[in-house]
């Protein structure tokens, strides 16, 4: 059995597919795209047969391209969105019927699509990891790596005595970074913020009305960008102490002030990022680091999904490509349950 094909799961509107498609094309690599928003709008037909242990399953879009589980080697899993359907029942309980019973075969399907290479399975990226900054913290300070002490509750007394064991100043974050709101599909972004402790004491009513994510400040002379693809660690210096905008999210974008350069990381510290990479199942991860005063290297959080456009446009790495390239030649990794551990 020939396995040469990729099989491309996104959305109809994910930015950073089209360049990979590009690459793929170059590299002659025969690739399927599968728009998991629009499966159902589109009319996109999917089957799948158990025989006994025995999974096959095949996809076929309404232009004629079709593919056989039984040919696919590798796997871009990238962002799919929630799905829509059109037409006469769009908005009735048929239509939430329906969203529900295909997302249900979709799920079925990434679950038996194993012995082939992933990037990334939901499983471990998009149901664990993503948004669990403090699953992600333990697992990289178990792989060595250094990171912020860290409180989550609504307990206003420890939120107030930790601040005050971290000198009186603390950075407070979101655990999921946006707000949704149904009135409106835009998302009201939170960025980081420092909180002192007076600021604390005189709001301790509202800490208690919902968990709060507070860590140690750490000062800091540069932060890092690390796109890890495969075993390649493509790594951006973003400058953002240069802007008081983004002194303390650089998410507060400042282009003009603030400079994006390719940074090499040391061995020690890509070695820990790779042995993170592989306790978690991750083969695709953005990870945001800090680099201290005094060189030192923290560990803030990783996006198993997190975008690199702006990277790639600033700085030149080739993310996009390397992507293609992982994908064409993939190594075989087994899904494992060290993540767990």
């Amino acid at each position: 059995m020939l396995r040469d094909a990729v099989l491309i799961i996104t959305s109809q509107d994910e930015v950073s597919v089209p360049p990979v498609l590009g690459y793929l094309k170059e590299m002659q690599q025969l690739y399927f795209r599968l728009d998991a928003d629009a499966i159902l709008c589109n009319r996109a037909m999917l089957s799948m047969h158990l025989h006994g242990a025995d999974f096959t399953g095949s996809m076929r879009l309404q232009n004629g391209d079709a593919i056989s589980t039984t040919h696919i080697k590798s796997v871009w899993f990238r962002r799919p969105k929630t799905l829509f359907v059109d037409g006469l029942y769009a908005d009735s309980e048929e239509s939430a019927f329906a969203k529900s019973e295909m997302s249900g075969a979709l799920w079925s399907l990434y679950c038996n699509l194993d012995g082939i290479f992933w990037m990334n399975h939901p499983l471990p990226s998009r149901h664990l990891l993503e948004h669990n900054k403090l699953l992600q913290m333990k697992l990289a300070a178990k792989c060595g790596l250094r990171v912020p002490d860290t409180i989550v509750s609504n307990n206003s007394a420890e939120i107030i005595s930790f601040c005050e064991q971290h000198g009186g100043v603390i950075a407070v974050k979101v655990l999921r970074k946006a707000v949704p709101n149904d009135a409106n599909p835009s998302r009201r972004w939170i960025y980081t913020n420092i909180v002192t402790l007076d600021h604390l004491q005189r709001h301790t009513d509202n800490i208690s009305s919902t968990a709060l994510m507070a860590q140690e400040y750490i000062a800091k002379k540069v932060e890092l960008r690390v796109t890890i693809v495969g075993t390649k660690l493509l790594t951006c210096v973003i400058h953002s102490q240069d802007s008081e905008r983004t002194k303390v999210d650089w998410r507060r974008y400042d282009f003009e002030r603030v400079k994006h350069d390719v940074y090499k990381l040391p061995t020690a510290v890509a070695a820990k990022l790779l042995r993170f990479m592989d306790r978690c199942n991750l083969s695709f991860g953005a990870v945001d680091m800090i680099i201290t005063p005094d060189d030192d290297f923290i560990f803030l959080e990783i996006n198993p999904s997190g975008q690199y456009g702006w990277i790639e446009r600033l700085t030149s790495l080739p993310i996009s490509r390397t992507i293609a390239e992982v994908l064409t030649n993939p190594p075989y990794r087994r899904l494992s349950r060290t993540y767990f551990k």
